[in-house]
């Protein structure tokens, strides 16, 4: 077996630190990436169906997208790089917490752009952006989703409850409802519910819950975070 001429590996290390890409590739690059980020911040933006909007964390989209794709160019034809990158990178921790998983795919989305163009494979990045938005503007979009509410009351007379089940057996309002918890502490009832309305009924149910004399709050909380007091 032939020994490694160590003349040869340090003529290999100087092959593997030569950049493949030029100037005008480089730029070219990231006007896409950001252009391509940019088109994610509009589709977030426009799909979000939360509470609070954070315009910070799509910000953040944009520059990750960036910042992966620089990360890419760098180490693109520079095997030692790359494999030292890959370690530094292994120790780093994240310590933000994402709430919604749609917002971990919204990163994924992000990084996989940075990576994509990093690599100057465009055809694939627009395709596969335009292919994602459209799968998420249908799923958003979606006429058969049905969400849950829950419907909070406070009350101190335990005879109002009576006049709810009343309210809450409506076949016509509501298509079923449970109830998930119920506190009594110092004569004062607090009970949540689980319900499902029919017909985005809500209002009107509400509205009949709050003409009820003995009860003190009603408070609707939908699945989404979004409520009504």
């Amino acid at each position: 077996m032939n020994g490694i001429n160590l003349s040869e590996l340090l003529a290999l290390d100087k092959l593997l630190l030569d950049s493949s890409f030029t100037l005008l590739q480089i730029l070219l690059s990231l006007t896409m990436t950001f252009v391509m980020a940019m088109f994610i911040y509009f589709v977030y933006k426009k799909t979000y169906n939360g509470v609070l909007y954070s315009k910070n964390f799509n910000i953040t989209l944009v520059i990750s997208a960036l910042a992966i794709n620089a990360i890419i160019i760098g180490i693109s034809g520079n095997l030692i790089l790359s494999l030292g990158l890959v370690g530094a990178l292994s120790i780093v921790r994240f310590r933000t917490a994402v709430k919604d998983p749609r917002d971990t795919a919204f990163m994924f989305w992000a990084i996989t752009i940075g990576v994509v163009n990093g690599v100057a494979y465009y055809e694939l990045s627009i395709l596969a952006s335009l292919f994602i938005a459209g799968v998420i503007f249908i799923l958003s979009r979606s006429a058969s989703f049905e969400p849950t509410y829950m419907l909070i009351l406070h009350y101190g007379d335990t005879k109002v409850f009576s006049e709810v089940k009343n309210i809450l057996a409506d076949t016509k309002r509501i298509k079923r409802y449970f109830i998930r918890s119920d506190v009594r502490k110092n004569e004062h009832t607090e009970k949540v519910i689980e319900v499902k309305f029919l017909n985005d009924a809500q209002e009107n149910v509400l509205n009949d819950l709050r003409a009820l004399a003995g009860l003190e709050t009603c408070t609707l909380l939908s699945s989404n975070g979004e409520f009504a007091e």
